[in-house]
């Protein structure tokens, strides 16, 4: 069970937000200087655990192409004796104009593709006494998450092609 006024459970509010405008530093500042973020399982084929300096750089990479990444809570359970906290989301990713390439102005036959993606995600925060989060495993919608790794590929080469078009 959750209880709203926790300290447990407004940080797992705050890792949740820190998603939305895909801020490395409000991620970074919830997280012990060791933390450790986990992926699994392991048939998504991320198999090294990133440290807060390579999340950091993964999120702002994802900046470049996504404009916000609302994560939303489904459910989220608090466990103060284990310090703990396990979240049930989903997510939704905006990508933002320039990285889903083509004309607005042709009713989808831009071949800019279907830009639409809710992932399901499930999150073990482990929190020290200090309130910091020390390591986090994040378990991933393995079939959609490869979906979503196409996406946004395609949003990397559409944001070049439009960089290299001086944004024309």
């Amino acid at each position: 069970m959750s209880i709203p006024n926790s300290p447990l459970h407004k940080i797992g509010q705050a890792f949740l937000s820190a998603f939305t405008n895909l801020s490395a530093s409000e991620h970074l500042a919830l997280r012990a200087d060791d933390c450790l973020h986990v992926f699994a399982p392991a048939s998504v084929g991320i198999t090294e655990a990133k440290t807060n300096a390579v999340f950091g750089s993964h999120v702002t990479s994802l900046g470049r192409v996504l404009a916000h990444f609302p994560v939303t809570a489904k459910e989220m359970f608090v466990n103060e004796a284990g310090r703990q906290v396990t979240i049930w989301a989903t997510g939704v990713p905006e990508f933002r104009e320039e990285a889903k390439g083509g004309d607005d102005d042709d009713d989808d036959d831009d071949g800019g593709g279907d830009w639409d993606y809710v992932g399901e995600y499930i999150f073990i925060l482990d929190v020290d006494e200090r309130g910091k989060i020390k390591r986090i495993i994040e378990f991933l919608d393995s079939k959609n998450t490869m979906v979503l790794l196409g996406m946004v590929r395609k949003a990397r080469e559409n944001v070049a092609a439009f960089a290299a078009s001086d944004g024309k």
